[in-house]
């Protein structure tokens, strides 16, 4: 792989997945193959044994590279959630350039006031939107309400020193639920101004909240599929494996089956006495899929009053991606409890092989990576006078 292809790595608690993707003179990514592997050293946002995950990462990262036939890695850009990022809200104000109006320029340059003002040495910032700007009058300074994403640095340098020290070069950590709503943001047809993203996996939730178009708040909770999974393995006495089998089986049936007496063959290899009836796995899961529910609500709802009182609108929308996000009684829950038309997405744009919702995150870090590269200048290949300028440029900025 050449400076030019992208590897993206989402970090999620039942699996590691891996994309490979060529940048294309368009700035779009073309998918060259996929990797996976079972997740080891993280529950639920939360490293456990970095060993362990460092080793997962490296399993899934393999497969990859053998899928594409190929040993080196490109520029490598790894998602990560969980209760480890801090997301805040934090005002900039600074003068305007220009008394008459502000640019995008002192809209950058408030963000950094925003930063500053709520600056930990202990944190490192991986991202900055700029959810709010208001100006009262020519002259007055710029205000800009900024939502900031960071990260402890003992735990970005320790991941990024362990991912080293196994062969594997890190070129940038993103908060994997940001990146993958930032895109989705983009593709999603008519889509309204008020909306909320919801990517719902194995063991976290991100939600990301968007008033009049913007990015305004978000979050992390440590809840997913992975309460339903336990909740089987524990109630039919099978391991996590056949568990998660039972569920996707589960997720293809209509609720109409209940209460009609059905018994369904819930065996796998090595058993031969898992015969279910319906109604009991469906007790076990919707009301695991309920309390999944209920505590987005609480979480999310105050949230929005907060954000949409304030401009005096209304929520329009929420899209679910991430695994959980294809159960239908899920999407059901979802409108059920915040009273509001809620559907899947899925990245589209991507061959049939690839578009599920459960790949959302990785398409999304994958997008970002290209994104900074597509800006990078290409220095290998251009005439040298191009390869002065570009250095040239870099020292005077300092």
């Amino acid at each position: 792989m050449n400076k030019k292809t992208i590897l993206a790595i989402d970090v999620g608690t039942g699996m590691i997945k891996v994309f490979a993707g060529s940048l294309q003179a368009d700035g779009s990514v073309a998918i060259l193959g996929s990797g996976a592997a079972p997740t080891a050293g993280y529950e639920r946002g939360v490293i456990t044994d970095i060993n362990a995950l460092t080793h997962s990462i490296r399993q899934a990262v393999d497969c990859v590279i053998m899928a594409v036939d190929s040993q080196a890695t490109g520029s490598v850009y790894l998602g990560i959630s969980g209760s480890s990022l801090v997301m805040q809200n934090s005002i900039g104000s600074i003068a305007p350039t220009t008394p008459a109006a502000a640019t995008s320029q002192d809209v950058e340059r408030a963000c950094k006031a925003a930063i500053f003002a709520v600056a930990d040495s202990d944190y490192e910032n991986l991202h900055v939107f700029s959810a709010k700007e208001s100006i009262a009058k020519p002259g007055a300074a710029l205000e800009v309400e900024a939502h900031l994403i960071s990260a402890p640095k003992v735990i970005l340098q320790g991941l990024t020193q362990a991912l080293a020290n196994n062969g594997l070069n890190l070129n940038g950590i993103v908060a994997s639920g940001i990146v993958a709503a930032e895109t989705m943001k983009t593709e999603i047809l008519n889509r309204p101004n008020n909306f909320v993203f919801m990517d719902i996996g194995a063991g976290t939730a991100d939600f990301v909240i968007y008033v009049g178009g913007k990015l305004c708040f978000s979050a992390s909770l440590p809840l997913g599929g992975d309460y339903i999974t336990s909740d089987l393995m524990q109630g039919i006495s099978v391991n996590r494996a056949h568990a998660e089998e039972i569920k996707r089986y589960y997720s293809r049936l209509s609720p109409d089956l209940r209460n009609q007496g059905v018994v369904l063959d819930c065996n796998d290899y090595g058993t031969t006495d898992k015969h279910i009836s319906f109604d009991f796995l469906y007790d076990i899961i919707e009301s695991r899929v309920d309390e999944i529910g209920a505590i987005l609500y609480d979480s999310v709802k105050p949230l929005l009053d907060k954000h949409l009182s304030v401009s005096g609108q209304n929520l329009e929308c929420i899209y679910l991606t991430g695994g959980l996000g294809t159960m239908p009684s899920m999407v059901s829950c979802i409108a059920k409890v915040f009273q509001i038309h809620t559907e899947t997405v899925k990245p589209v744009q991507l061959a049939d092989e690839y578009a599920h919702p459960a790949n959302t995150v990785c398409y999304g870090i994958i997008r970002y990576g290209a994104k900074i590269s597509a800006s990078e200048p290409v220095t290998g290949g251009g005439n040298a006078w191009n390869v002065f300028i570009d250095k040239a440029k870099k020292l005077l900025k300092f």
